[in-house]
């Protein structure tokens, strides 16, 4: 066998020349010398008359017949794909891409032509030959081929894993996977390539990165001493206790290097310790200041610091002492200021009337009983400085249980009735004392359609949970809420420190649209007057020492009012 340039020559191969050797010199001893020159001369004219090659039938034939022959019989088999196993799985090789070809000249080498090689010369007077093909092998695309081709059959071995459930580790072994071994696949090919079919390719192991011995030495080392009991920790010279409870489903296992590690997720794990050092009452929150007003006065209720722990570092120091015996640590700790001191609630402080706002309604029992039910709950409300308020998460849902009512409200451009209807007359008259208060408009629905009770552009729905109206107080200034409710009438009034005076301005209604009329029969329905939907933009101007510092503009869009007649006698 030789190589080039990357190609094997893999000459024909016979059989059982050994075993004729002694057959061999006795017949040809008898020839004499002169006889033997003669024979060897005259033999070579073609074939042995019985002589397979690749299995196909050459014998008898001259070197040309032969080569023709040859190649007729196996041209086709060795263009053909190569089927090749790997236990359940195959893949098919294209013999031409792959770098595998038969050399037809060197196969009949030796079968042909003046010999004096005694055994070639004994073949070629018994006439019984059989042989391999020699084949020409590009060892380098071979191994190219097989490797492209074989990815699609490897089996990714599986690691072992590590979790915990329910504070008890729970371990799931690894699964091997496999590969192709491309050496041996190669030899198999080179060996039995035109011979066999399918071809048994060589399979290799893949080893897991974590073996099932790996995980359990975890287990053993790591996950079990975590669990063994809480872990201890002190702050600012107090003592609490996170259970192994707590900690282990903080726990993740991750392969490093061929081990597993145990790795405590951080932010859950500070998070796990506030709870804890909280529920002990070692760690505190911070209490902003309260401002409350009676009588005219205002009232701070000092602020109170709070404890905390400082995180850098704080997670590593708790994850050293889970995995050791000790199972105690100290850690840092800060003080942890309110968000409103008390030297801020004093300072914010209002120094009077900054905006106020009234409208009016129609005296309505469960329509009036909401209005005053949201208002009381408004009234008395302190928003600090910067500080964002929020009707929806003051008010909360709108329920039987929290004392609401069933009353007409809007949906899809029809009255209805719902819990807490009413309450947009509140929303309304608040968003219009924030207006005129200069404090920033975060959020604010108008009406589907307009309501002429309102101010056209001025004006806020409210929807439970996300139909909201929100405002920043941007003013100089704490803001105090202040609500009056009349049987037809709500006010609401901003105190805090004067930071703007606003001037509002209205522009023309424009594209309007014309309502419909509808019959309903239905007995839940409700009346509704016609009124045309438009378009119309409002100003906010801010002005301070009379100078015109910047201008808003809001634009609403009504649609029309349709015009809805109740034909039900038994309709609301």
């Amino acid at each position: 066998m030789t190589t080039t340039s990357g190609t094997t020559a893999v000459p024909p191969t016979g059989s059982g020349r050994r075993r004729r050797w002694p057959w061999v010199l006795a017949t040809l001893g008898v020839l004499g010398a002169a006889g033997y020159t003669a024979l060897a001369l005259s033999a070579g004219s073609t074939t042995p008359a019985d002589t397979v090659v690749g299995g196909v039938q050459v014998g008898g034939l001259t070197h040309a017949e032969a080569l023709a022959a040859l190649r007729t019989g196996l041209q086709d088999k060795a263009a053909a794909p190569i089927p090749i196993t790997f236990a359940d799985q195959s893949i098919q090789l294209d013999p031409a891409v792959a770098g595998l070809d038969v050399d037809y000249v060197k196969s009949l080498d030796g079968l042909t032509g003046a010999t004096f090689h005694p055994v070639a010369l004994y073949e070629r007077l018994t006439g019984a030959l059989e042989r391999d093909p020699a084949l020409r092998i590009d060892t380098t695309a071979l191994r190219q081929q097989l490797t492209l081709a074989t990815q699609s059959i490897a089996i990714k071995p599986v690691n072992a894993t590590l979790v915990f459930t329910d504070a008890t580790a729970v371990l799931t072994p690894a699964v091997d996977g496999s590969t192709a071994d491309i050496p041996g696949t190669m030899a198999a090919l080179e060996g039995s390539w035109l011979k066999a079919s399918p071809i048994t390719g060589a399979v290799a192991v893949a080893e897991p990165d974590i073996t099932t011995e790996e995980a359990q030495q975890a287990r053993t080392e790591l996950a079990d001493t975590i669990v063994s009991g809480p872990v201890a920790i002190t702050v600012n010279g107090k003592s609490f206790k996170v259970s192994a409870a707590s900690l282990a489903p903080l726990v993740t296992f991750e392969p490093v290097e061929g081990a597993l590690e145990a790795r405590f997720v951080e932010d859950q794990l500070i998070a796990t310790v506030r709870r804890a050092g909280t529920k002990a009452k070692v760690l505190t929150a911070g209490r902003d200041a309260v401002v409350t007003s009676s009588e005219g006065k205002f009232r701070v209720t000092p602020s109170v610091d709070g404890l905390d722990i400082v995180v850098a570092g704080t997670a590593q120091a708790i994850q050293k002492a889970a995995l050791s015996t000790e199972r105690a640590v100290t850690v840092a700790s800060k003080a942890t200021p309110a968000k409103f001191t008390t030297a801020e609630a004093k300072a914010s402080l209002p120094t009077g009337v900054i905006s106020t706002f009234t409208t009016y309604f129609p005296y309505a029992v469960d329509r009036t009983h909401n209005i005053t039910l949201a208002a009381r709950a408004l009234n008395g409300t302190y928003v600090a400085p910067g500080e964002t308020f929020s009707l929806n998460a003051h008010l909360g849902e709108r329920t039987a249980a929290k004392g609401y009512r069933a009353a007409p409200v809007i949906y899809n451009g029809r009255l209805t009735k719902d819990y807490g209807g009413g309450i947009s007359q509140v929303s309304t008259t608040l968003f219009n004392a924030i207006f005129f208060s200069g404090a920033r408009i975060d959020q604010y629905t108008p009406h589907s359609f307009y309501i002429s009770r309102y101010p056209e552009g001025r004006e806020a729905t409210i929807s439970w949970p996300n139909v909201d109206n929100r405002f920043t107080n941007t003013t100089k200034g704490g803001i105090l809420i202040t609500t009056n409710v009349t049987s037809s009438s709500i006010t609401v009034t901003f105190q805090g420190k004067k930071t703007w005076d606003i001037e509002a301005t209205k522009g023309p209604r424009v594209n309007l649209t014309s309502p419909r009329e509808i019959r309903d029969d239905s007995e839940g329905c409700v009346p509704q007057s016609k009124q045309d939907g438009f378009d119309v933009t409002v100003g906010r101007i801010f002005k301070q020492g009379g100078k015109v510092v910047k201008t808003e503009y809001l634009t609403t869009h009504y649609i029309p009012e349709d015009l809805v007649i109740c034909t039900n006698p038994n309709a609301g």
